[in-house]
């Protein structure tokens, strides 16, 4: 099972194929989160921006609410896919690997960050700034984005992931 480290976050990508012809469900589940891997830019970044560091012209405060929501998406996916289709303990499953994306990667990000920047902005930055200027005033900007490009980094291997598991069209213009 492949594991990747992306500064302080790692993620198991443990998922196979459930058997040789993928069934049309199986397709379905594993397009739904690549559809919202593929249209969240605050989840796995710009297009072409390799390591994922670009934010310009992002306000970080409603990028955050998109990477929460793409919390949510993931948690209902994860309640529609197959799973009685699966013979004994399968810990290759796209639920399984779902699970950990949002336990090791994406609620650690949210726990460390969220609150505290939404907490910053609504109650200690300046509003009277445009927001562009206003949120790169955050105390500790430089370990938010470089954790935030750690967590696009490894989304974007999730995403890589399932276009090839999952037999895909890419449309996400990542690898």
């Amino acid at each position: 099972m492949a594991v990747l480290d992306k500064g302080s976050f790692s993620l198991n990508l443990g998922i196979v194929q459930l058997q040789a012809d993928l069934s049309d469900i199986d397709r379905q589940c594993a397009w739904e989160l690549y559809t919202e891997l593929s249209t969240r830019v605050a989840v796995t970044g710009k297009p072409f921006d390799e390591e994922c560091r670009d934010f310009s012209g992002e306000l970080y405060i409603e990028s955050l609410s998109s990477l929460y929501n793409f919390f949510q998406e993931a948690r209902s996916i994860m309640r529609k896919f197959p799973v009685g289709k699966i013979d004994g303990d399968n810990q290759s499953h796209l639920g399984v690997m779902i699970s950990r994306m949002m336990e090791e990667v994406l609620r650690p990000f949210l726990e460390k960050w969220q609150v505290q920047y939404r907490h910053w902005w609504e109650n200690e930055s300046n509003p009277r700034l445009s927001p562009i200027y206003r949120q790169n005033e955050f105390p500790n900007i430089d370990e938010f984005l470089k954790d935030w490009a750690s967590v696009r980094w490894l989304m974007r291997k999730v995403q890589a992931e399932l276009v090839n598991i999952y037999q895909l069209v890419n449309v996400g213009g990542h690898e």
